[in-house]
């Protein structure tokens, strides 16, 4: 297993974007702010636009790890560590 660390600044003007290999697979991830709601929304979709995964964000405290990934990718884990500005990949 190999992790892929990406950088979250937090800016809620800016939409963040990243392609990782989840469960073998590249996909185009996003985080988006939602201004109603007031949090983070990780948005995944295939190389030809499919939607995966569209799912609020919540954040792992250290030593413990919220799997933002569970029930639609079986292999692939991404965890939010907001204290070190990271979203962290485990493939």
């Amino acid at each position: 297993m190999s992790t892929e660390y990406y950088p979250f600044t937090g800016n809620e003007l800016v939409s963040q974007m990243f392609t990782p290999s989840l469960d073998g697979t590249v996909c185009n991830c996003q985080t988006r702010w939602n201004n109603a709601a007031q949090r983070w929304y990780l948005y995944i979709t295939d190389n030809s636009g499919s939607v995966l995964l569209n799912t609020a964000m919540v954040a792992s405290p250290q030593g413990t790890d919220i799997n933002l990934l569970a029930g639609v990718f079986l292999q692939s884990t991404m965890v939010w560590r907001l204290p070190d500005g990271r979203i962290e990949v485990t493939t």
